[in-house]
């Protein structure tokens, strides 16, 4: 029953029509018209909801859809046509309100849609060429003009402008770019012109990769939603066997069976669980679409609910804290080889800060790479290839003392080269530090890097626990045993922080330069790889747990008052469905949406 084409609003129009003026002719004494028109109300707004009580029932289920059937039959059993119309129309709009919370999120998807633009202008040596987004690939030139919506992810490789990414990343203000930024598909170029060096194809772009990942989060679901689920199939039958109880035993034993019947059917439709089932998960929902907004990607509410309760995150360092923009400090040769060269040829294609760093200066200076046969790349340890018969291995220097990156190249398993790299630390990194301290959240650095490096940032973080040197096997094994001590996060954006990703209670990954395998095995993406925004999930988890908990408090307060009221007969069938169910749901609906409406705490603006 989707809530947002014209069909159901206009069920709700036609059975307000039908019940209005089947209730002035009840009141004017034309009981048979009224009735006929009640009748029609009952089967305008509740077929739907009669047929899917008959089938869970033939599968053996016991829904919330039978326990307003029920009411309905025992509302034509007394006699009571308006407030078996009632019910089922009050259920109809309480039904209709939920289905537009929860659809918020395809809304946001759909809007996310509009934003692949399916032409793209590419340049043919002098030439401009219209062509269809999809067919472009990676290394073909873009053409973007004033104005234009970039089609594809890449690199600015001429021109400056202002670009408009809020769309993608939240961020309200223009950003200026120039060569050797990265411009994302979908955001917007404001002034001058550029030629961009396609990066991505529209398959692979972060625009295309958020739909995806969104669209595989509506799947999953918060333990709080899983078990409101499970109570509801179990708590239904329950309330049935309890409403039967109460209309027979008090009649045995009373009298006056036709009072007691009615009550019965009160407190059934009090009982209906419709504000306790979709507490959860209109408030989840809200969370998770706020965050897309502002360029955070959770990929379930499961993560949101978890994010609420860490107690220690854990940080990657090149790529993560650091800008993972490396650039060569120093080349050492030790014999008369090429060192760059050889390891430009070893490292190209490679997404990894190290070899783009290498790459990008071995372009630079007009340096052709060689060929390359039995290449291996291992994460965490190096890459090694044949290049004129002779094996050649590039890895991590695990014995330099510095407190800058380096790594050798060796030769048929001799030294003969050293490459040291230097990396800039991410502005946002030590208020993000800073603020986790003051909420007692511990913050560990874990790095493939050596110990050095790891150890001067963790002084200018003024962070106490880092470890350097680590494998992807150290790292998944480590976060496995920090687990025992509280909830743990890792937050990590390359192939090697993977399983680190897998192992910790949320993984989160860098979007802009994460790897395919980090975003696809994290659990959260920051798309513009904004550190803060960690904080701002925190925030976010803790508002949206709040949110729940008030709405599960309520709904429980209003329904138990309104459940022993009925028994003293104080309690109509209307009021029960208008109070109880719709009622409450609305509120339940209204106090979810909050958590739509912001995602920036007032000290984060």
């Amino acid at each position: 029953m989707p809530c947002n084409n014209g069909k159901d609003k206009k069920t709700i129009l036609i059975s307000a029509i039908l019940f209005i003026i089947g209730f002035y002719l009840q009141y004017s004494g034309y009981m048979l018209p009224a009735f006929i028109l009640f009748t029609l109300t009952v089967l305008v707004s509740g077929l739907e909801t009669f047929k899917g009580a008959i089938l869970a029932l033939y599968h053996g289920k016991f829904t919330i859809n039978l326990l307003i059937t029920l009411a309905v039959i025992g509302a034509y059993s007394l006699g009571d046509y308006p407030e078996a119309a009632i019910i089922v129309f009050l259920y109809y709009i309480a039904e209709y309100l939920e289905e537009y919370a929860t659809g918020q999120a395809h809304e946001s998807i759909k809007g996310l849609m509009q934003l692949k633009p399916e032409i793209a202008t590419i340049k043919i040596g002098k030439k401009e060429v219209k062509v269809d987004a999809s067919r472009v690939q990676p290394g073909e030139i873009m053409v973007i003009r004033p104005g234009d919506m970039i089609p594809l992810d890449g690199r600015i490789i001429d021109g400056s402008s202002y670009v408009d990414q809020s769309n993608i990343t939240g961020e309200s203000e223009p950003v200026h770019m120039t060569v050797g930024d990265e411009v994302l598909a979908g955001t917007i170029n404001l002034g001058g012109y550029l030629e961009v060096k396609v990066t991505r194809n529209s398959e692979r772009t972060i625009i295309a990769r958020v739909i995806e990942l969104i669209e595989k989060a509506r799947m999953r679901r918060s333990s709080r939603e899983v078990f409101m689920e499970k109570f509801a199939s179990y708590y239904t039958p329950t309330i049935i066997i309890a409403s039967i109880l109460t209309g027979i035993i008090p009649s045995l034993i009373i009298g006056n069976p036709e009072t007691w019947i009615y009550r019965a059917l009160v407190l059934m439709v009090i009982a209906c669980p419709c504000a306790l089932v979709i507490s959860v998960p209109v408030a989840m929902i809200s969370g998770i679409t706020a965050a897309t907004r502002k360029g955070i990607l959770i990929k379930g509410s499961s993560h949101l609910e978890e994010m609420s309760k860490i107690k220690t995150i854990v940080f990657d360092k090149t790529g993560t804290l650091t800008q993972g923009e490396l650039t060569v400090k120093e080349i050492k040769a030790y014999n008369n080889a090429n060192i760059l060269k050889i390891a430009a040829s070893l490292e190209k294609g490679l997404k990894h800060p190290i070899a783009e760093a290498i790459t990008k200066l071995a372009d630079e200076k007009g340096l052709e790479p060689l060929k390359v046969e039995d290449l291996e790349y291992k994460p965490g340890y190096g890459i090694s290839g044949r290049i004129d018969g002779k094996l050649y291995f590039l890895g991590q220097n695990t014995r330099q003392k510095t407190e800058n990156t380096s790594i050798l190249l060796e030769s048929d398993g001799k030294i003969i080269g050293e490459i040291t790299l230097e990396d800039k630390m991410r502005p946002s990194a030590p208020t993000l530090i800073q603020r986790l301290s003051q909420e007692n959240i511990k913050a560990m650095i874990l790095t493939g890097d050596n110990p050095k490096v790891a150890e001067k940032l963790a002084r200018k973080l003024k962070i106490d626990k880092y470890i350097g040197g680590l494998l992807p096997e150290d790292k998944f094994d480590f976060i496995e045993n920090l687990k025992s001590k509280g909830r743990v996060a890792m937050v990590g954006d390359g192939i090697n922080d993977a399983p680190a990703l897998v192992a910790a209670d949320v993984g989160i990954a860098m979007g802009t330069r994460g790897s395919d395998i980090a975003l696809d095995t994290a659990d959260i993406v920051l798309i513009d790889d904004d550190l803060m925004k960690i904080h701002q999930i925190i925030e976010l988890g803790r508002r949206t747990m709040r949110i729940v908990k008030e709405n599960i408090f309520f709904s429980i307060l209003v329904k138990g008052s309104l459940a022993l009221l009925s028994i003293f007969g104080l309690v109509s069938l209307w009021m029960a469905v208008g109070i109880g169910d719709m009622g409450l749901s609305l509120a339940v609906i209204l106090n979810g949406l909050r958590n739509n409406q912001k995602i920036l705490s007032p000290q984060l603006r």
